[in-house]
């Protein structure tokens, strides 16, 4: 609501120098409620004051635009007859004067806000439409008309009235928000009107620049410089997009890939055409690229990689890129940057290609004798710094940038200029006490050959079984040679990796007491390595033995989030959902982390959507995060506005790829699924929600799934496993992981009992990420809608067919419940997915009979009894299954004594000793049983009717 405020306060600022005092304390005691009761909620109040002022004057503007805006903050879904009174009220301010309060750029604010809350946005549009159509000489309508166009997406009408604008005002801005526009309509490559909106970009560029050079003023810049940052951005961005389409699109006209004619300070006339390619290496090489990209580091950062990706060896892009970095090199940089594009371009002259590092295959070929003296030469500088330069003993970029040159030669099958093991070795012996040592190294490790991997396992291996009193130094020089030999360990055993966990237990409780907590990263080895071993044997007691060891961690490391993670994870697999969440809620989760990091107690959020305790558990999660991603996207569009407002070009196509990002987030679309499964299983999905969850529904599979930007972060947790193992992500997800595929499996299976009469397509079953119960679910869902709408005399087939599922379901959970190796959190979901299709089932009926009553069709009776026989007979089926999800919740009370036990050989360390242990059972078996009963009794609540 903090919008509102702002909204408020600027609108009543705006109307000091337009109204007569009485009306100004007027409408300032509206924007008074507007900042202090809107905010709060209170929109009443606010709607009353602007009541009042109507009575004095009916037609005020501004009272009516505020009264627009109080009924936009009623609760949702309006009703159709506030819907229509705020209506009325914008018809009286369009009509009020002929026209004139469309010349007042703050009413238009306000009354495109209510609007758009009101999701009218067509009809903000044609109002703003109307307002600069009607007084095109009013320079603040026209910006607040651009601003909101960029607001809602309508990049095209952006760019048309900014371009009227540049035309009719004298402000440049103008022209670079045109431009702008052009940019962000064509920089995915796909815009069908491309080739003519660069032409229109390039006219009003050159007709900019030639304007700047005969204007007679004398203070004016000179044509060959540009005025600020913001405009050598914004052209080098349009130059590119042209090299992009050229490259991607080479049948487009040689009128637009031949810019002999755009005339630009980097760019002068030139009598030879060049192609968008060579222009933009031109603009980045003139004297003003050198300028800017000598003022700005990253504009440099830009230049390098244009001129890698579009340059040649016969341009000699390449070799002067080599040469500047090089003496940059020379100079005493030590931006790592700097040195891997140094060994890229050298790369890139002997292979005669830059595509491999632009997504594109490694060529095949010898390299070119060219190339090779330069990167020989290249090898010779990084030897040199390394052994010669004052740096070398802390700079870790000279010697990774000859294990680079190394790299580069073994992938692509070219004769090795340096032995690559003895690059590793020397690396982890001057750098094994720094912390990213292990990360440095990865991408060597992991072209190493058998033989390479047992030599290097050998050396760490004196390193690593080290019985001395460590030092912090030699701590961390252990912990890297144990990731390192643990990242290189080949088809590990049970018995290893148990005997690996408990030695980096031994090492946990020897290194704590020293400073900055390198022991940290030992209680993270151990608990990967207890979960490789389950892995190995699908012993649950090594589960629970990681949950002790990283619980205990945390009581030491409490801001230790990559160890809290794996906390969450194991413990939502061992059915424990309740203290996950706890865990999850200590992080403070908040703004963009809602989008990559909700999924930690998210995915498959439903199975512990009901909880025997006080709280609504993961349900309140839910609701919490759908409504960040309704306040965030607005916030999004806000970010864009604000960028244009200041100019800040670099800005501009940053927070739009945010927004599109947050859009199409699929985050943000499972959210919306497991805000609906959740609200059904807890029966609170009532009528009046149905038509907002169809539309949820159609929403989810508007956007195609290769446009869906799968934001969420799994990098947060370090994988330490064998490299040839599943990363420790997989291993502890609950099932496959959720994808494009599974959000419309269930987008599928719900609307089939939402609207039972529709001809929905039958998704392909994304096997790989559903499991075998949600994979029964979407066959039921199949079955029951044939049920729902099958002819009187031709259901019972169908009727069957769908019956089965709940047979299915209650054979699964007694062979899960006897089944050793069935991990809780199993269990739970095949209850809660018997629940969910029962759920479904009732839902579809409601439906189905709705259908029939609007349509009248024959026979509505004998269909209500039917299905109302189909319901009943699903339910008996289902009750079977609660009663023994509640007698597995009694049993999992007593199993704390079972928990001691299994975890019992972790009393070796003093400080795990049996009380530790005991109440840490009873705190996890709490959770699990508060899961467990809290769904057999919902269970049962609704097999009651």
């Amino acid at each position: 609501m903090s919008e509102v405020g702002g909204i408020a306060r600027a609108f009543y600022t705006s109307r000091n120098g337009k109204l007569s005092p009485l009306d100004v304390r007027a409408v300032g005691a509206i924007c008074g409620l507007g900042i202090a009761a809107l905010e709060g909620g209170n929109y009443k109040n606010a709607l009353l004051s602007c009541q009042a002022l109507l009575k004095r004057k009916p037609n005020e503007p501004s009272a009516l635009a505020l009264k627009a805006l109080s009924i936009s903050l009623g609760p949702k879904p309006l009703s159709s007859a506030s819907q229509q009174e705020l209506l009325k009220a914008v018809d009286v301010i369009k009509a009020g004067g002929n026209g004139a309060a469309l010349n007042d750029a703050d009413l238009l604010m306000v009354v495109s806000s209510a609007l758009r809350r009101v999701d009218r946005g067509e009809e903000a549009l044609a109002i703003l439409a109307e307002a600069t159509q009607k007084h095109p000489d009013n320079e603040d309508v026209a910006q607040e008309a651009f601003l909101h166009y960029v607001r809602v997406v309508e990049q095209r009408s952006a760019q048309q009235i900014s371009m009227r604008m540049s035309k009719t005002f004298e402000d440049e801005r103008y022209l670079w928000w045109s431009i702008m526009s052009i940019v962000l309509q064509i920089r995915d490559l796909s815009n069908p009107q491309a080739e003519l909106l660069l032409l229109l970009a390039e006219r009003q560029l050159t007709t900019h620049f030639a304007k700047s050079s005969t204007s007679d003023s004398s203070d004016s810049l000179s044509s060959s410089e540009y005025a600020s940052p913001h405009e050598f951005h914004v052209v080098t961005r349009l130059l590119e997009l042209r090299a992009q389409y050229a490259a991607a699109m080479p049948s487009i006209s040689s009128s637009s890939s031949s810019p002999s004619s755009l005339v630009l300070p980097s760019l002068p006339p030139s009598d030879s055409p060049r192609t968008p390619q060579q222009a933009l290496l031109a603009h980045l090489s003139s004297t003003e690229g050198d300028k800017w990209c000598e003022r700005n580091l990253g504009f440099e950062l830009w230049r390098r990689e244009a001129e890698l990706r579009y340059g040649t060896v016969d341009g000699g892009e390449w070799k002067q890129l080599w040469q500047r970095l090089e003496m940059t090199l020379e100079k005493g940089d030590t931006n790592w940057h700097t040195m891997l594009y140094l060994v890229r371009s050298a790369v890139s002259i002997a292979a005669g290609s830059s595509a491999s590092y632009f997504d594109s295959p490694l060529p095949t070929g010898k390299p070119s004798a060219a190339g090779l003296e330069l990167l020989n030469q290249t090898r010779g500088s990084f030897q040199k710094l390394s052994s010669q330069s004052p740096k070398a003993k802390v700079e870790r970029g000279f010697l990774l940038g000859l294990l680079e040159i190394a790299r580069e030669c073994r992938t692509r099958e070219w004769e090795e200029v340096d032995p690559f093991f003895p690059l590793v070795e020397a690396y982890f012996t001057q750098f094994s006490t720094k912390m990213c040592c292990f990360d440095d190294l990865h991408p060597y490790l992991e072209i190493l050959s058998a033989e390479e991997s047992l030599k290097l396992q050998e050396v760490l291996k004196g390193i690593a079984e080290t019985k001395d009193k460590l030092s912090l130094s030699q701590a961390q020089r252990v912990i890297n040679a144990l990731k390192i030999a643990r990242f290189l360990a080949v088809d590990p055993a049970e018995e290893t990796e148990r005997a690996a966990a408990e030695d980096y237990l031994f090492r946990y409780f020897e290194t704590l007491p020293l400073e900055l907590q390198p022991a940290d990263d030992f209680a993270l080895l151990a608990g990967q390595a207890f979960v490789s071993a389950y892995h190995l044997s699908h012993d649950r007691s090594y589960l629970e033995r990681a949950l002790v060891v990283l619980d205990h961690a945390l009581v030491r490391s409490k801001y230790k989030y990559q160890i809290r993670i794996l906390h969450i994870n194991l413990l939502r697999l061992l059915g424990a959902s309740s203290a996950a969440l706890t865990h999850y809620r200590t992080f403070g989760v908040k703004n963009i982390q809602y989008d990559t990091l909700s999924h930690l107690v998210l995915n498959r959020g439903a199975t512990f959507a009901i909880d025997a305790g006080k709280e609504a558990g993961v349900h309140d999660e839910v609701l919490v995060t759908s409504r960040w991603y309704k306040a965030g996207q607005k916030e999004a569009a806000e970010m864009c506005v604000k960028a244009f407002t200041y100019n800040n070009s670099s800005k501009i196509e940053d927070f739009t790829e945010f927004r599109q990002r947050l859009d199409n987030s699929l985050q943000k679309s499972l959210v919306i699924v497991e805000t609906l499964r959740t609200r059904l299983v807890r029966g609170l999905l009532d009528t009046a929600a149905i038509d907002e969850a169809i539309a949820d529904l159609e929403s989810v599979t508007a956007t195609p799934a290769a446009f869906l930007s799968d934001n969420r972060d799994f990098k947060t947790l370090p994988n330490f496993q064998p490299k040839n193992a599943s990363t420790i992500w997989q291993q502890t997800e609950l099932g496959g992981r959720v994808n494009a595929d599974w959000l419309r499996a269930f987008a599928t299976i719900y609307s089939r009992f939402l609207i039972p009469s529709a001809d929905l397509p039958q998704p392909t079953e994304p096997r790989a990420t559903l499991t075998r119960s949600e994979a029964a679910l979407l066959a039921f869902s199949a079955a029951a809608q044939r049920a729902l709408v099958a002819a009187l005399g031709q259901s019972a087939e169908a009727e069957q067919a769908a019956l089965s599922f709940f047979k299915e379901q209650a054979d699964l959970f007694a062979s899960a419940a006897e089944d050793a190796k069935t991990l809780p959190w199993e269990l739970v979901q095949i209850a809660e997915v018997t629940l969910e299709g029962f759920s479904l089932l009732e839902l579809g009926i409601e439906q189905r009979l709705d259908e029939m009553a609007a349509n009248k069709l024959p026979d509505q009776p004998k269909h209500s009894k039917r299905l109302r026989n189909f319901r009943n007979a699903a339910r008996d089926l289902v009750r079977a299954v609660g009663q023994k999800m509640t007698a597995h919740g009694k049993k999992v009370a007593k199993e704390r004594s079972k928990f001691v036990a299994a975890v019992s050989n972790l009393t070796q360390f003093p400080a795990l000793n049996e009380d530790i242990l005991t109440n840490f059972a009873h705190a996890l078996v709490e959770s699990r049983r508060a899961a467990a009963e809290g769904l057999g009794a919902a269970i049962h609540r609704r097999c009651v009717k």
